[in-house]
């Protein structure tokens, strides 16, 4: 069957053709036919009046953006998305919260096509419909369908499962009192040998499962994905703007944004809503300038493109920090406020330790009492004149300047930020970039020429690399030397939002609801959040560590996988992995990865939950059939690009599959089996049960409603009910207060990061800096790279229609680009003798057989670059047959078209089995690889 573009927008409007599913397809025990939405409609349908018609709130997850969603569902099956018209993430202006459901039903609000693509991922003729075990080696692709009480026991028990010896089962690894290693008891109990790993879950999802995995199971090791997308920029903006780690411009009053790999109209999230904040910034007269080395859509709608070279960004503004200070065209009066009373009396909430003098001998802070000044360890030293003063006693000071006070030497922030800024001419930084100095010069002039209504914004574009967080770093005190902080038109924190934890007044304070909890001891698999200092293994060998620390981030998903592989710091026992597929995500270690999950001696017991048989998942032991986010509960927030309130709930439209479960109901299920703690008819105390998702869930509602209190209805019901038909809680006001932004970060926001600066790296025991630094590309030894003969830096991007590695499954975006190029600037490709459409192959030094693709040839990439958007390249998520039951299911070959870059990409051979990445901010390294490119 074949869609067309016709066919794609009828079908968008109602109900498409039907299919039938065989019995035994994916699992499925009964006759089951569902739409198959890929060609045709029915007859007209007026959705909106037709009262056979319900309407049922949600939020979607075609990407991550979670906008506001609204559901059209006839006879249980959802037949078309729509953005919800109450919530500001769908409308600039949403009807109003008080909007009777009924004439709600009159207006829709916006939603993208990876949105509207929800139905086919919902529908999906190849989902996983009951449990699979696999049947002989892992990765055959052979499975046995089996019930929920099988799974569950063999998972729980272990046993001679697969005929190849005894393996743990939980029961077994939940061991709290037995170290996994006697010698080094600081790793913590045998029960930390059970990982969960996450490709994707969100807000309460993820403290549901925390709930069981650390509190319940007590295990430390629970992780979700976040440094293999933009781990290093939440770090970095934590660093300075007191532990935000997402701040963005005031779109609707900023005079100049100067964006750093921000895709806005592609990828950044809420995509959607950014796209409308951007056209009507641009329609204001608002300046844009795009920092990225391809001609994205974003720099298609630029004042000017600064096509810099992947990872020089420190360098471009390290070089307009120069500039900015040499021309004194930082906010003065902002920077030398060095308190929150001294800001005040400047109109200002948030503060900044320009002014602080940092102690040259261990990069910490000077403290009033080591000063000699009379204070104590928590106040700041300043210069006053040049003479050392508490910073809680002045309203000005200085910013440049070095004293000794009390026998320390010492400089202020301002002046090493200053020293960094010169360590090279602007000549230097404008050629690390490959860029023209004056247009270096060009752009730091537009840039401070707007004051406080210039903003610099950024996300995975320039955090992606190795020198990621410094990247990030240089990006953040842009807009302090702009004091546009907490300003209306500047960087802004973002709209509010209410707790569903319940720890902000909530009804419900649903995580200390949680009797006989475990409290989780030892070090993570991944070795996020501990110091190395502290291991045995430092006593023992000292520097450098086996494998890299990170005790500045978390969350490490590459350094999991590596963990697993390696079995290191220890081995792991039970990997669950959920909607997560490390081997199609993480850059360079496709065979690595595939290869010891194949090896049942490094993973004893492989576990995934998920929806579909994915190109990870097919190495599993098991495979749980998991709902889609359409069948899915959740209760969740906005991005900061949305003011005003946003308080989301996610709830079920339908359940296409009987057997399918959440993989919150999974673990509550077996919870219950093992008599864990914290779930069952007790789970929240005497005779206030977690037997189902339902029984978390409606809590969390409930407790939006207490906190926002203007929820009609005399009883708790009545108004969780009048939340979930509108989808959550909205109220678009309210976003300002006078010329600062109503949700303020009104706090010390730093130039210095004195933490990074007093934490070691565990791989040359020297101290990080706490200043941000250019640095070309290094490994975790501080080797840089050479490559020679590879001349080529691959990127990534992601499209409007894509995401990730769960849309290829949806006809109708595969349609609008039934496949992806390599692309690369049409000069150099010609010197190659390229055309379009030729067959080239991609390699790096540690991915020699590299991939192979199509190349496309267009100017706007930048030379020496090359670049491959994501979501496609797969070698199954349906893409080939599967065997179950002894039956072929038939795949659709659609799904494994095109090329992903990331198997081709350099693996860091300083320590093996692993991406480069940051040491500090832990993002796998996606921009960085060099490449060669030839005729395949």
């Amino acid at each position: 069957m074949k869609t067309t573009r016709r066919n794609f927008l009828k079908a968008a409007a109602a109900l498409g053709a039907t299919m039938a599913i065989s019995p035994l397809a994916f699992g499925g025990t009964t006759q089951k036919t569902i739409p198959s939405w890929t060609e045709g409609s029915p007859a007209e349908d007026a959705l909106d009046t037709d009262p056979g018609v319900s309407f049922i709130y949600s939020t979607c997850l075609g990407c991550r953006s979670d906008c506001s969603l609204r559901g059209k569902v006839k006879d249980g099956v959802v037949i078309k998305l729509d953005g919800n018209p109450y919530s500001p993430m769908t409308l600039n202006d949403p009807i109003k919260y008080s909007t009777d459901p009924k004439e709600a039903r009159k207006v829709a609000g916006k939603l993208c096509p990876r949105g509207q693509a929800g139905l086919q991922l919902l529908y999906d003729p190849l989902r996983v419909q009951q449990p699979l075990k696999r049947v002989g080696k892992r990765g055959e692709n052979k499975w046995q369908a089996i019930s929920w009480d099988q799974a569950y026991k063999e998972i729980i028990e272990g046993g001679n499962l697969f005929g190849e010896g005894n393996v743990e089962g939980l029961r077994s690894v939940r061991d709290l009192s037995t170290p996994i290693d006697p010698e080094a008891p600081e790793l913590g109990p045998k029960a930390n040998q059970f990982v969960f790993l996450a490709g994707r879950i969100e807000n309460s999802r993820a403290e549901l499962v925390k709930r069981f995995v650390n509190n319940s199971f007590g295990s430390i090791n629970w992780f979700e994905h976040t440094t293999v997308c933009e781990q290093s920029h939440h770090i970095a903006t934590a660093n300075t703007f007191a532990g935000k780690t997402h701040m963005k411009p005031d779109f609707e009053n900023a005079k100049l944004i100067m964006n750093f790999g921000a895709n806005y109209g592609e990828a950044n999230f809420p995509m959607n809503g950014l796209s409308r904040k951007l056209a009507d910034f641009r329609i204001k007269g608002g300046r844009l300038i795009t920092v990225d080395p391809r001609f994205s859509v974003s720099a298609s709608h630029s004042d000017e493109w600064v096509p810099v070279l992947p990872g020089s960004d420190a360098a471009l503004v390290l070089g307009m920090i120069q500039w900015i200070i040499d021309n004194k065209r930082y906010d003065k009066a902002f920077l030398e406020a060095p308190s929150k009373d001294a800001a005040a009396l400047r109109g200002e909430s948030s503060w900044s330790d320009a002014t602080y003098l940092v102690r040259t001998d261990n990069g910490k802070y000077l403290r009033g009492d080591e000063a000699g000044l009379g204070g104590t360890k928590d106040d700041y030293v300043v210069l006053v004149g040049g003479t050392p003063s508490l910073a809680a006693k002045t309203n000005a000071s200085d910013l440049l300047g070095e004293a000794s006070s009390n026998g320390i030497a010492c400089k202020t922030v301002f002046q090493l930020l200053s020293e960094r800024s010169k360590e090279r001419t602007l000549d230097e930084y404008a050629k690390i970039c490959g860029i023209p100095q004056e247009q270096l010069v060009r752009v730091a002039d537009q840039f401070s020429s707007y004051g406080k209504l210039a903003v610099a914004d950024f996300y995975r574009g320039p955090v992606q690399h190795t020198n990621g967080f410094q990247n990030g770093r240089t990006i953040c005190i842009l807009n302090m030397l702009m004091g546009n902080v907490d300003h209306r038109g500047g960087y802004q924190s973002g709209g509010s939002t209410l707790s569903y934890m319940g720890d902000k007044n909530g009804k419900y304070q649903v995580a200390k609801l949680l009797p006989g909890a475990v409290k989780m001891t030892g070090v993570r698999i991944s070795r996020e959040k501990a110091n190395y200092e502290d291991s045995t293994e430092f006593k023992k060998n000292g520097y450098p560590a086996k494998r890299p620390w990170f005790p500045l981030t978390g969350d490490v998903y590459q350094e999991v996988v590596a963990g697993v592989i390696d079995g290191y710091p220890y081995p792991a026992k039970i990997l669950w992995f959920h909607m997560a597929t490390p081997a199609y995500s993480i850059p360079g270690m496709k065979d690595r990865i595939i290869s010891a999950f194949k090896d049942p001696k490094k993973i004893p017991l492989l576990i995934s939950s998920d929806i579909v048989i994915g190109d990870t998942t097919m190495f599993a032991d098991y495979i749980l059939p998991d709902v889609t986010y359409l069948e899915q509960w959740n209760a969740l927030g906005a991005a900061p690009t949305i003011l005003g309130l946003v308080a989301d709930v996610r709830q079920p439209m339908t359940h296409v599959f009987p057997q399918a479960k959440s993989v919150e109901n999974m673990f509550i299920d077996i919870a219950k089996k093992m008599n864990l703690p914290g779930f069952g008819d007790n789970g929240f105390g005497a005779g206030i049960p977690l037997n189902k998702e339902e029984d978390w869930y409606l809590k969390l509602v409930a407790n939006f409603a207490s906190q926002y209190g203007k929820i009609p209805g005399a009883t708790e019901e009545a108004q969780v009910k009048y939340i979930m038909d509108r989808g959550g809680v909205f109220d678009a006001g309210g976003a300002y207060d006078g010329s600062m932004m109503k949700n303020k970060v009104a706090s010390l926001c730093t130039i210095y990061a004195e933490k990074v600066a007093t934490t070691k790296d565990s791989m040359t025991g020297k101290n990080f800096d706490g200043i941000p630094q250019y640095y070309p590309v290094r490994d975790a030894k501080d080797q840089i790279f050479k490559d020679e003969g590879y001349d080529f830096t691959a990127t990534t991007y992601k499209q409007a229609f894509h995401s990730h590695s769960r849309t290829i499954s949806a006809p109708w975006l595969t349609e609008i680009q039934p496949e992806n190029f390599i692309e690369m600037n049409n000069d150099e490709g010609a010197k190659l003798g390229f055309t379009d459409g030729d067959m080239v192959k991609v390699s790096s030094p540690s991915n020699k057989e590299g991939v192979k693709g199509k190349v496309r040839l267009r100017p706007g990439i930048r030379p020496g670059v090359i670049t491959v958007c994501a979501s496609y390249g797969h070698w199954h998520y349906g893409a080939i047959d599967s065997v179950i039951d002894g039956k072929t299911i038939a795949g659709d070959k659609k799904r494994g078209t095109g090329v992903n870059i990331n198997y081709a990409l350099r693996v860091d051979d300083s320590i093996g089995n692993v991406c480069l990445e940051d040491k500090i901010g832990g993002s796998c390294s996606f921009y960085d690889s060099r490449v060669k490119v030839e005729k395949a």
